[in-house]
């Protein structure tokens, strides 16, 4: 009987302590808020709920923060005036997606003044809940403009004074700064106090002074066209002047150059120098020989360099203004090639033109022309080519009776603009045989010998004057 009492007392104890850990085990189950599974619609505050995987490693508490401020400043609705800038281009359908992209994104970086309401965790995920007031929101945006407007008020005023130092490149870079600090506003009415910016009243009036300042750039006239050649291995640069309307050289400008076309390649960014002259840099010119175009556009992208000030509204600033494109031009020639050639057979002219016709036939064709003054060429080929008699003459006459003549041909290449002598060399190994001098001398210059040797020196010369 004492047994089965026993029994029963350990069967209480174990139930009761059973009964207790489930009751603990309930108490630590969190409930799951209402504000997880229906999102609430409060009047008076912005709400942003964020949520993120805790199987993804990292710190997921900061990311569902992230995406909740991402939340928040999506329910900010960016609503367009009728007098701001983005107005104007609110139809482009691409340009406000983007548009408001940017809005977003600058939303989230500075919206402050918000307040965590409440956060829920389970196994795999983590969520929280944060809001914002309305009215607190209102009050720091209006503030932050009125301190945006400031500062584009300043960087414009500073603009006037670098334009009255003609510092053109320091002026234009002001003028973008401002524009670039207003973009998270152009979908609302901004205006200036025109006393302090020197007339400018809205930003509409900011982007047409950018651009009428772009517009004063010009092309100081050349008197005659710079000529490039085809297939060289190096180019000298071309240099253009610019200048603007008041005459002044325009010091250390950025500028895209473009050609349109496929036998030309060159360089395209080039900066001019403290004289206002650019140099266009030409990598590879293939025959064409007409005159060739290239654009020179402002490149106010490498002008703001790592600016973020300016490089965040140049994407924008570009809807609104043109960059204008200066037209230049070059003439793409021929190589023009003289030949003087010189061919004796012991003194006395042969009359024959051989060596020369072997040279106009090696150089004839679409990149190279032969032209009849020397005053004319680029390149001046002289050869002469003379007849003597071999060192082995004398013994092959006295076993044989014939003579022995050589034929030495001299050739050198020479820049008719510098009068550099830039290739020489001899060509040799080309013999004649007959029963006298003169005859084993002609029979030397109709020798099949004289064409390959020739060519062969030919080949190394014409690689002096092209590269392809």
């Amino acid at each position: 009987m004492k047994y089965i009492i026993y029994i029963f007392l350990v069967f209480g104890v174990l139930t009761a302590c059973k009964s207790k850990k489930e009751a603990a085990v309930a108490a630590v189950e969190v409930k799951v808020p209402l504000w997880v599974s229906s999102r609430p619609n409060n009047g008076f505050k912005y709400v942003g709920i964020g949520v993120s995987d805790k199987g993804k490693g990292g710190n997921y508490q900061i990311d569902a923060k992230k995406n909740a401020l991402y939340d928040l400043s999506s329910e900010i609705k960016v609503n367009i005036s009728s007098n701001s800038v983005l107005y104007t281009v609110q139809n482009n359908n691409n340009f406000n997606e983007n548009f408001n992209s940017l809005i977003n994104l600058t939303n989230t970086d500075n919206i402050e003044g918000y307040q965590l309401v409440d956060s829920y965790e389970n196994e795999k995920q983590y969520w929280v809940y944060y809001q914002l007031d309305k009215a607190e929101y209102a009050n720091q945006k209006a503030q932050k403009k009125q301190q945006i407007i400031s500062k584009a008020t300043n960087l414009i005023n500073l603009s006037f004074n670098d334009e009255k130092n003609k510092d053109f490149s320091s002026c234009l870079k002001k003028r973008i700064q401002a524009f670039g600090v207003l973009t998270p506003y152009l979908s609302e009415e901004i205006s200036f106090d025109a006393a302090q910016t020197n007339g400018i009243k809205t930003v509409f009036d900011l982007t047409a002074i950018i651009q009428q300042q772009l517009q004063s750039i010009s092309l100081v006239q050349q008197k005659n066209l710079p000529v490039l050649k085809p297939y060289q291995l190096t180019y000298a640069p071309i240099v253009y002047g610019l200048e603007l309307k008041t005459k002044t050289p325009l010091q250390n400008f950025p500028f895209i150059v473009t050609s349109d076309e496929e036998k030309i390649k060159i360089s395209e960014k080039t900066t001019t120098n403290n004289n206002g002259e650019l140099q266009l840099k030409v990598n590879y010119v293939e025959p064409i020989n007409q005159t060739a175009a290239f654009a020179l556009s402002p490149d106010i992208s490498s002008l703001m360099g790592s600016d973020s000030l300016g490089r965040a509204g140049i994407t924008v600033l570009k809807q609104f203004i043109q960059t204008p494109s200066l037209k230049v031009q070059a003439k793409v020639n021929n190589i023009y090639i003289f030949v003087s050639a010189s061919e004796k057979n012991f003194g006395k002219p042969t009359n024959l033109n051989l060596v020369e016709a072997i040279i106009s036939q090696k150089f004839n064709g679409q990149e190279v022309q032969i032209v009849s003054k020397p005053a004319d060429a680029d390149y001046i080929i002289e050869s002469v080519a003379e007849t003597q008699e071999d060192i082995s003459s004398d013994i092959l006459e006295s076993n044989y009776k014939i003579k022995l003549a050589a034929l030495v041909i001299s050739l050198q290449l020479k820049n008719n603009v510098t009068q550099e002598v830039i290739f020489k060399t001899q060509v040799n190994d080309v013999y004649g045989y007959a029963n006298n001098l003169e005859k084993a001398g002609m029979n030397a210059y109709s020798n099949p010998k004289l064409n390959t040797k020739l060519s062969e020196a030919l080949f190394f010369l014409k690689r002096k004057i092209l590269v392809y």
